[in-house]
């Protein structure tokens, strides 16, 4: 809806200024009269604090004349337009007032139809400008948008790897000939598999926040952009020293632990000689961010220069092997410090990558617990009441997270161990059990087994039930097939010749019992892990 057109009026005879107003209905036109002028000094003052859209005034009175008003309404650059009354001798003063850039002239005495006719098309005049106008700011901002939006997506094609959209921001002027270009990508820590604390509301209050602090560090630096690539926030600044990013993000980054009481981790992407490298400095930095999980979170992190492990498979079985025959003694000096040992192998091995971190460290509770089962301790891979065990490792923020939840296990197992084994039986299972692990291969009964440890057959298989949850037969066919396994995985011995090497005669017999183990026969079992 179209609003009131604002009128002011002026003449020196005050009877003129009480018929124009009653002439015609004013409001029905959409006319709002806002002010009334005795001479050309009050009329000239009205014009500052009324802001008419349209005046209506006698061209000669005192003070000020017609000309001098439109004159000055000219230079000011007022959008406001003018009509003028005029009596007949004063006619081609009233014309030369329209080549000065009046609207109008009405000549006195003014009647009705000739004022209706006079304002009509002074008010169609002015509401199609003001249009005019109103559509100009609508096409600006429109511009204005989206020249933004064009700017955003060519810095996430040009992160992307699109070379090409360098030429077309350049020829936007958004790129400035500075030495470096550096892209920067910023994450709040909640992200990285945290519940969140915060509704939907309260997160986007919280990113818009973020968003205005990063943007007006950012700015303040100049040569900088900020845009999104989907949670994180991406920077790219163009600079002359190669320091400069690692600066702005080490100040931004106090500010938004500072003022929005947030932990986020900044990763700082390589520096490159030009814009069109810019997809070569995002991946840069999204590697730094990788490494939080290593260093911590709620930091500023550069790309870790290219290790080389130097640690083997070996000795993390070697650490594995240590830790195991620790806990099986209960040493408790010693499993904390061959945890240590395990774990920092364990880092070592996983190159910085959080997934083969967290696969490491499961692979060595199964094989905990699995060494373990003769004892009848459980590792708590599986609890109905909780997340599996893995889902946990996976939801672990860090490494010193997961390395805690590492170390949780094995104070269930040490625990569990230490119910199991108590008083003068612990030493006697123990002996058992070196030594079925070095003598597999020989003709093992329980009838032997029971005379090492001065008990009569019977007792000892109670004995050795209670304290591992498997009867002594069962226990020694394990052991027998998990060096099987390792054998036929690590060697190229023919199938007879394992069977051979863990006590069987018969090849048949070992490979009925490896399928039972293991689901598959042993060649079909070496096949199936080579795919």
């Amino acid at each position: 809806m179209n609003r009131s057109i604002r009128v002011l009026l002026a003449d020196d005879e005050p009877v003129i200024l009480r018929g124009l107003k009653k002439l015609i209905s004013w409001d029905t036109l959409g006319l709002d009269i806002v002010g009334e002028a005795k001479d050309g000094i009050e009329l000239k003052a009205m014009i500052d604090t009324c802001t008419p859209d349209l005046v209506i005034s006698d061209i000669s009175m005192p003070g000020f004349s017609g000309i001098d008003i439109i004159r000055d309404i000219h230079e000011s650059g007022r959008p406001v337009k003018v009509v003028f009354i005029s009596a007949y001798q004063e006619f081609s003063y009233a014309r030369q007032a329209v080549q000065y850039g009046a609207l109008d002239y009405i000549v006195k005495p003014v009647n009705t139809g000739q004022l209706e006719q006079v304002v009509g098309r002074a008010a169609a005049v002015i509401r199609q400008e003001s249009e005019e106008e109103r559509n100009k700011e609508m096409l600006k901002s429109y511009e204005r948008k989206n020249h933004s939006i064009t700017v955003e997506e060519l810095l996430e094609l040009l992160t992307d790897g699109n070379k090409g959209a360098a030429s077309t921001l350049a020829r936007m002027g958004n790129i400035a000939i500075t030495r470096y270009a550096s892209v920067c990508v910023l994450e709040m820590d909640e992200y990285s598999g945290q519940a969140s604390r915060w509704e939907e509301r309260e997160r986007k209050l919280v990113e818009f926040a973020l968003s205005n602090i990063i943007k007006e560090t950012v700015e303040a630096g100049g040569n900088g952009y900020v845009f999104r690539k989907g949670e994180r926030f991406a920077v790219l600044l163009q600079h002359e020293q190669e320091m400069e990013p690692e600066r702005m993000m080490l100040d931004l980054h106090h500010k938004i632990n500072s003022y929005l009481k947030l932990q986020v981790s900044i990763g700082i992407g390589r520096p490159v000689s030009g814009m069109e490298e810019a997809g070569e400095s995002y991946r840069s930095a999204l590697k730094a961010l990788k490494t939080r999980y290593f260093t911590g979170l709620n930091r500023v992190l550069r790309e870790a220069g290219n290790q080389e492990t130097t640690v083997a498979v070996s000795e993390w079985a070697a650490a594995q092997a240590a830790l195991t025959e620790a806990l099986k003694s209960l040493d408790k000096e010693q499993v904390p410090v061959l945890a240590a040992r395990l774990l920092e192998t364990v880092r070592l091995l996983s190159g910085n990558r959080r997934n083969q971190a967290v696969t490491h460290v499961y692979n060595s509770i199964l094989q905990l617990e699995q060494e373990l089962a003769g004892f009848g301790v459980d590792a708590g891979l599986v609890d109905p009441e909780d997340l599996p065990l893995l889902e946990k490792l996976e939801d672990a923020p860090t490494f010193d997270a997961l390395k805690q939840q590492f170390e949780d296990v094995l104070k269930r197992l040490a625990d569990q161990l230490a119910c199991k084994l108590n008083g003068k039986e612990m030493p006697q299972l123990l002996q058992v059990k070196a030594f079925v692990e070095e003598h597999y291969a020989e003709n093992i009964t329980l009838e032997s087994m029971a005379a090492l440890v001065y008990m009569n057959p019977y007792y000892f298989s109670s004995f050795f039930k209670k304290h591992t949850g498997q009867n002594f037969k069962n226990y020694v066919t394990q052991t027998r097939m998990d060096h099987a396994l390792r054998l036929l995985l690590q060697t190229d011995l023919m199938v007879y010749e394992i069977a051979e090497r863990v006590g069987y005669n018969n090849a048949r017999h070992f490979s009925d019992m490896f399928k039972k183990h293991f689901g598959k026969l042993p060649q079909e079992y070496k096949q199936s892990v080579k795919q």
